[in-house]
């Protein structure tokens, strides 16, 4: 199983809704991003990062296994957010991470703007997993129906 080192600085950077999405406590390390800038979705209310000369996003490192990578990109909604490896500072030193992104959205800082709050996230939250449930059951069904017509 590969180990994958994740940037967080949103919703994932909080340990009770890490949780709710994984399933698992994480176990976070400070970490800094540079030259990136922490805006609020103007539609949404959730946070994102785009490049910005001279900032830095704090933010935490994270270890997800491929799995939890693959169900986090469904919960980011790629292509809404790009998922691209950066540079960040830790208390190891500069590494590679993975960080969601959105460079090409306009949003405003978020020293500005409150972001979505925790009710509506975990809200939104209970929707995505309900729903990913009702696909699996629904594939598994198609799955089932589809070896009956083969047989």
């Amino acid at each position: 199983m590969t180990i994958i080192q994740l940037f967080v600085y949103g919703t994932i950077g909080d340990a009770e809704i890490f949780e709710r999405l994984l399933k698992r406590a994480p176990v976070y390390q400070p970490a800094r991003l540079k030259d990136y800038q922490l805006f609020v979705h103007p539609e949404n209310g959730y946070l994102f990062v785009k490049p910005a000369p001279d900032e830095v996003v704090e933010g935490k490192l994270v270890s997800v296994d491929e799995k939890e990578l693959a169900l986090l990109d469904l919960w980011e909604d790629l292509p809404l957010y790009q998922r691209e490896l950066l540079t960040v500072k830790s208390e190891n030193g500069f590494q590679q991470a993975f960080v969601y992104t959105q460079n090409n959205t306009d949003g405003k800082p978020a020293k500005d703007q409150p972001p979505k709050s925790r009710s509506s996230i975990f809200k939104d939250i209970d929707e995505f997993l309900d729903s990913l449930n009702h696909s699996i059951d629904f594939i598994d069904r198609l799955l089932v129906e589809l070896s009956a017509a083969h047989v």
